[in-house]
């Protein structure tokens, strides 16, 4: 007992010191001088909060002084509480991007969501390895994060992914066609790509894989489908709504009887560049049957959100659209029940409570779902690789 009495006032003195220590004192444990270190906004609802830390990772002009303050009260006050309270286990999404070594990678950082989904992670202090085929800083030099590191992965060659993926502790595939000179048509990318990044992920033991679909991706009959199709084949390539839902199906194959790996699927409606709404104004979903416009800025930040809830989202798929303007995909299509649909959320990881599992989603509503569709004349991945 006495012993408990002397432990417990060494960790109240060591704590106290932390806090009370001069900012020079504690240099050691600064972040790289020109870093901004920012407010997880993943825990902010108003679209000011989000926006303002979402502008860029950039440098600092008071030679590493930024906000220091506040950087040291907060880590004394999370040392206090590491040293005064008793040891509880971790919570299992907590070590998702927690440590250097072992980062959450994203595929495809070089396209708007993936370098979006870069900054807020960064952002949040969860360590990234962004990836694109040529291995770039995506931020050309004007980010001096340190949880930010660059590195080569191709979504079409498996052992590029295998060297990439090596020790991570989430993904993020927010990898897109970007046409065969430049890299990949919808066949190699949204389909053997997330065919690669499933087999690679659960080779490695990636805890977690989170995929940026499409909306209406298995309604080929609604007008987002075949708009989407038509446009995007002068540009990219054939059917890429096709190729999606056909990776889709490829992945949940791959997973299907994991435990100890899992995988969400965000299905965003029409991207557009925008700031982000806040998440009280997003509307999330499942059965594949609202649309609308969507920030790609609120499309990151779900996304992020969903990786790090860890496994309360694996084996979901769920669409996300902004409220203003969401309707369904098709007049014909059946309304879903209420525990289908979440808006009105105080946060973006809030959105994401009570989804249901694809195999649930299944059980339940089988007859709003179209579960068998899985592309139009779609050749057998393994002929693609």
């Amino acid at each position: 007992k006495k012993k408990t009495t002397r432990t417990m006032m060494i960790r109240s003195a060591v704590a106290l010191c932390l806090l009370l220590l001069p900012e020079s004192s504690l240099a050691f444990v600064a972040p790289r001088a020109g870093y901004t270190t920012r407010t997880n906004v993943l825990t902010q609802s108003t679209s000011d909060d989000i926006n303002e830390p979402i502008r860029s990772i950039r440098d600092d002009d008071e030679e590493g002084t930024m906000n220091r303050r506040s950087f040291f009260v907060g880590s004394g006050l999370a040392a206090a509480s590491a040293l005064l309270l008793p040891n509880v286990a971790l919570a299992e999404d907590s070590s998702i991007g927690s440590s250097k070594d072992h980062p959450i990678v994203v595929l495809g950082a070089g396209g708007k969501v993936g370098k979006l989904c870069t900054q807020i992670l960064a952002d949040s202090g969860k360590y990234v390895s962004a990836t694109t085929r040529s291995g770039r800083d995506v931020f050309d030099g004007s980010s001096a994060s340190p949880y930010v590191t660059f590195a080569s992965a191709d979504v079409t060659k498996l052992d590029s992914l295998e060297a990439a993926l090596k020790g991570a502790s989430g993904v993020i595939f927010a990898a897109s066609a970007s046409g065969k000179k430049k890299g990949g048509d919808p066949a190699h990318v949204d389909y053997l790509g997330v065919y690669n990044t499933a087999k690679a992920c659960l080779a490695a033991g990636v805890p977690k894989l989170a995929v940026v679909s499409a909306g209406t991706v298995s309604r080929p009959d609604s007008a987002g489908f075949k708009a989407t199709n038509f446009f995007v084949k002068y540009v990219y390539g054939e059917k890429v709504m096709d190729y999606k839902i056909a990776g889709e199906s490829a992945m949940r194959d791959l997973y299907a009887g994991q435990s100890a790996c899992g995988y969400t699927v965000v299905r965003p409606g029409g991207l557009n560049d925008k700031p982000s709404v806040g998440s009280s104004k997003v509307h999330v979903s499942q059965g594949d049957v609202y649309s609308s416009e969507i920030s790609r800025t609120d499309v990151a930040l779900v996304t992020v959100a969903a990786l790090l809830k860890g496994k309360a989202t694996d084996g979901t798929t769920f669409e996300l659209n902004q409220v203003e303007g969401v309707g369904k995909a098709m007049d014909s299509l059946p309304t879903p029940p209420t525990e289908l649909v979440h808006a009105g959320a105080s946060t973006f990881d809030g959105l994401l409570d009570g989804l249901l599992t694809d195999a649930q989603l299944k059980s339940k509503y089988g007859d709003l779902i179209n579960d068998s569709f899985k592309g139009s004349g779609i050749e057998p991945v393994t002929s693609l690789v």
